[in-house]
């Protein structure tokens, strides 16, 4: 280490870094530093401290230092690594933990010193009790619920009866604070301490999380705006029924979350519906339901897949039967202005008609997905290692190789009903999947006969009047028609780049969040309905 260059004793955390930082900065050359600073920024945790020994670069400071928060940390390595001292490391790791927690209140300080006690308690025993009664004083001193349960699940090991029936007590009466409060978040974690110290067994603790989502959806619900969308009320009742599935009795409780999430989803629905173009349908979903068996999960999906991808021919021939209208014998463009007021798109009467009438079916659909998609969650929940089984066992050719994680991901979370986070998702990778099966059909994606040979675009990828280019004669006609008008025709919902370039609202990403997760489900469980696949060797990524 340069001689040139010291750590204060008592500096700590972010200024530590900071100087550790200046330093490797000036000192470019010296490892030791390097090294220093990597652990000085390295979370406390055992996970963190082994993968940061493991690293290329990383080796263990030897240099003198009179800092104590590299100390503690140096120690506590030592410690997690098994050296040969590793009895007093951990002892002097615990004596500084509890040192910089003193002095800084850095709650994390404290965890990591009682964490490293648990694991040799044998060689704490004198202290333990001296612990206990610190731990009850943090717990009065903090201001969250949050940090006040990652501290009971640290020092659980530590709680005498008497002291648990303190915590007990303390504990509910913040929880009912935090109902009056209408503290929801916060609430939650009081439930999950009362668990902990067992005041609530695991199936109190499923009720009691059941009953505080069902006052926060209450209150969202009594505190709501007309025609305005609130997502985390549905999410806080169906959450709450999930809560229950599985649990005994507490039929009253489950009929009145269903009652409940019906009439959200009829509220939602009607909002969502109301904020995009409207003409007079002639389909009733309610009717359209009542025709459909839908007994259990499975049968629900089985449904789901079977609603069609709109057909171009039943577009064309309601314009057709339509006939052009007085305004559009004069007018040759119809233009698409974006909410800041710029222009995002230019038609004729034909296809401006095309993008109502394509719109109009695609939100009866949206209205079918919602409908069985809510009484397939009253069902079942899936796993996120059942969709693993499933896109493993269906091995659709859709998706490349190397890709899964990402569609199981993207899935998953439309499962979940967060479409905002499925179409961020989904949406790069159903591009990087139509430009594979272009590929493994012998065609070309790339410019090659530009000087910088990029991938031609989504745009370029989807356009029809590509003859026998792209994915022409290789997908589905009516899908590539609905794919080209969804996600890139500015004319028309533009869904892929409102997505990618920031511009989608929340309603707007979860409306049609939906509908690009049910297309990316068929897609994936139905390849070959849709595409023409060459027996499969390897995919590209």
């Amino acid at each position: 280490m340069s001689q040139l260059f010291t750590i204060s004793e008592k500096i700590y955390l972010q200024e530590l870094r900071s100087k550790l930082y200046k330093a490797s900065q000036m000192h470019s050359e010296n490892l030791e530093i390097k090294n220093l600073l990597e652990l000085a920024r390295c979370e406390l945790a055992d996970e963190s401290l082994i993968m940061l020994s493991k690293s290329a670069e990383f080796k263990m400071p030897v240099l003198e230092i009179a800092n104590i928060e590299m100390l503690a940390r140096l120690n506590d390595l030592k410690f997690i690594l098994g050296h040969h001292d590793k009895i007093q490391s951990v002892k002097i790791a615990v004596e500084f933990y509890q040192q910089l927690f003193d002095e800084t209140n850095e709650l994390k300080f404290f965890l990591r010193s009682i964490e490293l006690v648990r694991k040799v308690k044998n060689l704490f025993l004198d202290v333990l009790s001296g612990y206990e009664k610190k731990a009850l004083s943090v717990f009065e001193k903090l201001e969250t619920s949050y940090c006040r349960s990652l501290l009971i699940n640290s020092c659980y090991f530590l709680l005498q009866e008497n002291s648990k029936e303190t915590l007990i007590n303390k504990s509910i009466d913040c929880l009912s604070n935090d109902y009056t409060n209408n503290e929801y978040s916060s609430a939650q974690h009081y439930i999950t301490i009362l668990n902990k110290l067992n005041y609530y067994d695991n199936n109190d603790y499923k009720i009691q999380n059941a009953i505080c989502l069902e006052k926060e959806g209450d209150f969202h619900t009594s505190e709501k705006k007309i025609n305005t969308y609130y997502p985390i009320i549905l999410q806080a009742y169906t959450t709450a029924l999930r809560e229950l599935k599985s649990l005994p009795e507490n039929e009253d409780f489950r009929n009145r979350l269903n009652k409940k999430i019906k009439i959200e989803q009829a509220e939602q629905y009607n909002v969502l519906t109301n904020s995009v173009i409207n003409i007079k349908s002639e389909f009733d979903i309610s009717k359209m339901m009542k025709n459909l068996n839908i007994s259990d999960f499975q049968t629900g999906l089985s449904n789901l897949l079977q609603i069609p991808i709109i057909e171009e021919q039943i577009i064309n021939k309601a314009f057709e039967q339509k006939g052009k209208s007085l305004f559009g014998q004069f007018f040759g463009n119809y233009t698409r202005i974006s909410d800041k007021g710029t222009v995002s798109g230019i038609t004729d009467e034909k296809n401006y008609y095309n993008n109502v009438l394509r719109d109009h079916y695609r939100k009866v659909n949206i209205g079918l997905i919602l409908e069985i998609k809510s009484i397939m969650d009253n069902y079942e929940k899936l796993s996120k290692e059942s969709i693993l089984k499933l896109i493993r066992t269906t091995n659709s050719a859709f998706i490349p190789n190397g890709r899964e994680e990402f569609f199981i991901e993207g899935i998953y979370s439309g499962f979940e009903n967060n479409f905002i986070l499925s179409s961020h998702l989904l949406i790069p990778q159903i591009e990087n999947s139509l430009k594979n099966i272009i590929e493994v059909n012998g065609r070309n994606t790339t410019r090659l006969a530009d000087d910088i040979q990029n991938d031609n675009t989504l745009g370029t990828i989807l356009n029809p009047e590509n003859k026998d280019k792209m994915l022409n004669g290789i997908c589905n006609k009516d899908l590539q028609f609905e794919l080209h008008n969804f996600l890139i025709d500015g004319s028309s919902t533009n869904f892929r780049n409102r997505i990618c370039h920031g511009l989608a609202s929340t309603w707007e990403s979860n409306f049609y969040g939906i509908y690009l997760w049910w297309i990316t489900l068929k897609m994936v469980l139905l390849t070959k309905d849709f595409f023409e696949i060459p027996e499969r060797s390897s995919n590209i990524s």
